[in-house]
């Protein structure tokens, strides 16, 4: 095609503004990075943490009595495990009861519960009082009123399983004066398949590179919904289990920053969750856990309550760093896509230069390697952070070099479903506040957590 001089002159301003404006999305890149290694510089800290190993505490003086907290809704299918776990304990059985909590007496949990002598708490007040978080308060109330004597409270799960020595070494925690205390949150079928191997390795990493960074700088950890005790006088001072949002417990762990409880990542006290395993229940949590998270926390952050654990200095530090945790990456992430979007405009835009300016098909190729090059800046990213998580827990991921590999390489979509369920959050509002019942299979596939049940 033969084109007069000023129109090629033209196109050639529209083919070096294509080019200017992706390099300038390289730099955009660059400068997010930048940007977010700035603001999250002590995660190499967090890291080298992370290769400490724990030193145990020495043996608690006194016995703490524990009131284990179950709520369990019609969950006969793997009730079983945890009662069992928690019946082999070998912590003295006058120290700690069991109060399994369900919505009917007709559920086939109670007779599964009494079997092993303990107690069952029936809800009768089920009005817009559906999520965990009530449950918890009504067996508080239950507690409260029958006058019965604990120290702490211990949250499980239906579906987790309980090494035989876990009350014990939470109560070498509580003897070093920690309020709320957490253990090590391993799997019992994360090596099923790849959906339930990538929510282990997320889960992974919250343990011991973010829980383990903040206990030893902060006194704070990351709850995780379950596998934790919560001293009583933090919930009597309240009068009620306040933490019954959708994720109770972000709700419980903003609460503890802002009212300065101390907090203990144990990694020695190992307890087992069950992993989803299926795309669909795995996109009902994520849009759970998304919308939870970002829901506001306005009442767990109100002045009043200070509990001493760290000094003035050192408790806004950890409240910059709680604050502030998730959001450069979650920005980085967003700003990756744009501009990975944007190529792909740039690209398409190419083609009608190319038409009309047989010269551009020379740029086409170019302008394809920026949308590779802004996809890896994104994708290598969940990469790394997938690969350093079995760098940090080889010892405790045991799964096949095949799912790693699997893992490593195709984190980043497991991640992309976050996205879509705030999407879907967003579009379907009532989905944000839906407690749907995640249904559990029991089944135990993990070489420790059968073990585990084995032993006991």
């Amino acid at each position: 095609m033969i084109l007069s001089g000023a129109v090629v002159d033209n196109w050639d301003r529209w083919l070096q503004l294509l080019y200017d404006f992706d390099e300038y999305l390289v730099y955009f890149i660059l400068a997010a990075m930048f940007i977010l290694f700035c603001v999250s510089w002590y995660y190499i800290v967090f890291f080298f943490c992370s290769l400490r190993k724990e030193k145990p505490f020495p043996k608690g003086e006194k016995n703490y009595k524990f009131a284990v907290l179950v709520p369990a809704r019609n969950e006969d299918k793997v009730i079983e495990n945890i009662l069992k776990s928690l019946y082999e304990q070998d912590y003295p059985k006058e120290f700690y009861d069991v109060f399994v909590i369900v919505e009917s007496k007709d559920d086939p949990t109670v007779n599964i519960t009494q079997k092993y002598g303990y107690q069952v708490v029936i809800r009768t007040n089920l009005n817009h009082r559906r999520t965990k978080g009530f449950a918890l308060d009504d067996a508080y109330q239950y507690i409260r009123s029958n006058n019965l004597d604990f120290d702490c409270f211990m949250i499980f799960d239906a579906d987790n399983v309980v090494n035989p020595n876990y009350l014990s070494l939470m109560n070498d925690v509580r003897n070093q004066g920690y309020m709320v205390g957490v253990g090590y949150r391993n799997f019992t079928n994360a090596s099923y398949n790849w959906i339930s191997g990538s929510s282990g390795a997320l889960f992974s990493f919250m343990n011991q590179f973010t829980s383990n960074g903040r206990s030893r700088f902060f006194k704070k950890a990351t709850l995780t919904g379950t596998g934790y005790y919560i001293d009583r006088k933090i919930v009597d001072d309240l009068g009620e289990w306040i933490w019954d949002g959708m994720t109770e417990d972000v709700e419980l762990t903003t609460y503890c920053y802002y009212h300065n409880i101390s907090m203990k990542y144990y990694n020695i006290a190992q307890y087992y969750d069950e992993q989803c395993t299926s795309y669909k229940v795995m996109h009902k949590q994520h849009v759970r856990w998304v919308w939870g998270y970002f829901n506001d926390k306005k009442k767990f952050k109100k002045p009043g309550l200070d509990y001493g654990a760290l000094p003035k200095r050192r408790r806004i530090l950890s409240l910059i760093e709680y604050n502030c945790s998730i959001y450069p990456f979650v920005v980085y992430c967003i700003l990756g896509v744009i501009a990975f979007v944007m190529s792909i405009v740039i690209f398409i835009c190419s083609f009608p230069l190319a038409v009309y300016y047989d010269v551009a098909w020379d740029a086409v190729p170019a302008f394809f390697g920026f949308i590779f090059v802004y996809f890896a800046f994104i994708y290598l990213t969940f990469a790394f952070v997938a690969g350093l998580t079995f760098v940090i827990d080889n010892k405790r991921l045991k799964f096949s070099v095949w799912l790693r590999i699997k893992i490593v390489f195709t984190y980043i979509f497991f991640f992309a479903d976050f996205l879509f369920a705030f999407l879907d959050g967003l579009f379907h509002k009532k989905k944000r506040y839906s407690w749907d019942k995640i249904e559990h299979k029991g089944e135990v596939v993990d070489k420790a957590a059968k073990k585990t049940l084995k032993d006991g």
